[in-house]
């Protein structure tokens, strides 16, 4: 690309000169973009650039705030840490991802609202919702691991490379040693995420979400979670 005007945000910086640092972008053009521009690029802000480069690494010039916003505080700052952690690491590298995009344009605004835990929650809860679903692993809530169709009655637990796993409480199911250590959900729960993410199935979506954030990050923490924790221990 040669001067290429590009509308971005940027999820992450590292210092790499005395005025210079590497920046990884979400772009609305060409999805996740790694450059090189003076510091102080803001983050959580859209931004309009200019970039040129052939190779992987661009030089981005005449970086400008699009819109002013209001800087994040508190719980809606590690929030947003969050999800700039979970879309860079992702996300592939300059593939176009142009629902993803709005998505976190949106969550973005929904951020510097006054929200409280549940709404809060909710933002993200559905911002990952199109991430993953845009990735390929939007979650199968009419079929269980099986190819059986879910079962209001019964009792699942999810696993990320699977689906719903059925647990027959009644023969103590000795195959699945893991459903005695994994949280449950019953069948009516799964019914009722078919609506969406509202506050009926937040928790439900929280539960399923948190384990394939687990499974696609092979278990190893995050660390927008734990700064997430460690406010929420001192406050």
């Amino acid at each position: 690309m040669r001067n290429e005007p590009l509308h971005a945000y940027s999820l992450h910086q590292r210092a790499f000169q005395d005025k210079r640092s590497i920046y990884y972008l979400l772009t609305k053009e060409h999805g996740v973009l790694h450059g090189i521009a003076k510091k102080g690029i803001p983050q959580f802000a859209p931004l309009t650039l200019f970039a040129t480069g052939k190779k992987s690494l661009k030089t981005l010039q005449q970086v400008n705030i699009a819109t002013t916003v209001p800087s994040l505080v508190g719980q809606q700052q590690y929030a947003a840490l969050y999800v700039n952690e979970i879309t860079l690491k992702l996300l592939p590298v300059e593939d176009s991802v142009p629902i993803i995009y709005e998505q976190y344009n949106q969550t973005m605004c929904h951020l510097q609202q006054p929200l409280d835990l549940q709404q809060l929650k909710l933002v993200l809860r559905r911002y990952e919702y199109v991430l993953f679903n845009e990735l390929g692993f939007a979650i199968d809530l009419e079929f269980d691991s099986e190819q059986l169709a879910i079962d209001a009655k019964a009792n699942y637990r999810f696993a990320a490379d699977r689906g719903w796993v059925r647990i027959d409480e009644e023969s103590g199911d000795s195959n699945d040693h893991l459903s005695q250590h994994v949280e449950t959900l019953t069948g009516d729960q799964i019914i009722v995420m078919r609506s969406g993410i509202d506050e009926q199935s937040l928790d439900s979506w929280s539960l399923v979400h948190r384990q394939l954030v687990d499974h696609l990050f092979d278990y190893q923490p995050l660390q927008s979670r734990i700064l997430w924790q460690q406010f929420h221990r001192y406050q």
